[in-house]
């Protein structure tokens, strides 16, 4: 007789799945399709960026370094200029140039008007440099008729320089007009003359700032008809 086996224990009914309130999913993506977050190009770029910025902020520090130093030597420069141009001014006391009218003329054409004029310098040591632009003026009666400029010049040590400022005016006043045309009798005239001048002095390598000269001149001509004499003239000269 053939030996029966005991029949296997039967095995515990399985328990139903717990039921959880959060449902989960499992999703399953094939290899090739993997994604990196950030993407390569990304990585790439960061890690470039960051081998840049120690450069970037090493060039930054150079150019404000450079900024820094130049603010410093032109400071440095500026109050050298005017310790200078302080004792320029303190030993030395140059003396404010002299202007003279040496000859007027009423020009070719319609109220244009020549007057020569002539600067000295009376320092002994000191030359002047005037600058370009320096403006000139002609009045008469206390109204002004007519205006001009004239060109940068040097004037050395005790030396003088003389030259023609042309003036143009607007119109010719009446008085100027009887001057011209009266043959038979003198008719003078009394101008007055403003000159405004920007100029440094020197002497040497030393050299003083730029200052400004106020000059006015009076003067009295016997007529305008052919040689026009000067009768009487006073001018001076103020530094500003």
């Amino acid at each position: 007789m053939e030996e029966r086996l005991p029949p296997a224990p039967s095995l515990p009914p399985e328990s139903p799945p717990e039921k959880n309130d959060l449902n989960t999913y499992v999703v399953r993506v094939p290899k090739d399709q993997v994604y990196r977050f950030p993407p390569p190009e990304n990585a790439r770029l960061a890690e470039q960026h960051q081998a840049s910025t120690p450069k970037q902020a090493k060039t930054s520090r150079c150019c404000l370094c450079c900024i820094v130093v130049s603010i410093v030597i032109l400071v440095l420069l500026i109050v050298l200029g005017g310790i200078l141009g302080g004792i320029f001014s303190m030993l030395l006391s140059p003396k404010d140039p002299q202007f003279l009218v040496e000859r007027f003329t009423v020009g070719d054409t319609n109220h244009s008007y020549i007057i020569t004029l002539n600067v000295h310098n009376p320092n002994a040591d000191v030359g002047i440099s005037y600058k370009n632009n320096s403006s000139v003026s002609l009045s008469l009666d206390g109204k002004q008729i007519a205006k001009g400029e004239y060109p940068g010049m040097y004037v050395d040590h005790l030396d003088s320089t003389s030259l023609g400022v042309p003036l143009k005016g607007s119109t010719t006043p009446k008085k100027v007009k009887e001057s011209m045309s009266n043959t038979k009798k003198k008719v003078p005239l009394t101008f007055s003359t403003a000159i405004r001048s920007r100029a440094r002095m020197k002497m040497g390598l030393l050299r003083s700032g730029t200052m400004t000269f106020d000059v006015s001149c009076m003067f009295k001509l016997d007529t305008l008809v052919n040689s026009t004499r000067i009768l009487s003239q006073q001018c001076q000269t103020k530094r500003h």
